[in-house]
């Protein structure tokens, strides 16, 4: 997917002539890629602690966090603060 510098100004005036299905749909797309992009975001964080925590990181934890939930993701980042172990962390 390409990201443009199109400002949302200029896009107002076509997405008023597509109408209020496609602004509806346009609204709900922009909405999921944004919680999709914070999904990644805590999810690269989770890595980042668990790496400084716990030193490099078995391939299968980071496939594990990728394939996570958005609520799997709060929920393991949230237990970094307490586990002594990987096992803590995801169990």
């Amino acid at each position: 997917m390409t990201v443009s510098d199109t400002s949302e100004a200029n896009l107002l005036p076509l997405v008023d002539q597509l109408g209020p299905p496609a602004k509806e749909a346009i609204v709900t797309t922009a909405e999921r890629l944004r919680a999709e992009e914070e999904a990644r975001g805590r999810g690269e964080a989770l890595i980042e602690l668990l790496t400084l925590k716990f030193g490099p990181l078995p391939t299968h934890v980071i496939e594990t966090i990728h394939t996570g939930t958005p609520e799997q993701v709060r929920t393991w980042t949230a237990r970094v603060l307490t586990a002594t172990t990987l096992d803590e962390v995801f169990a």
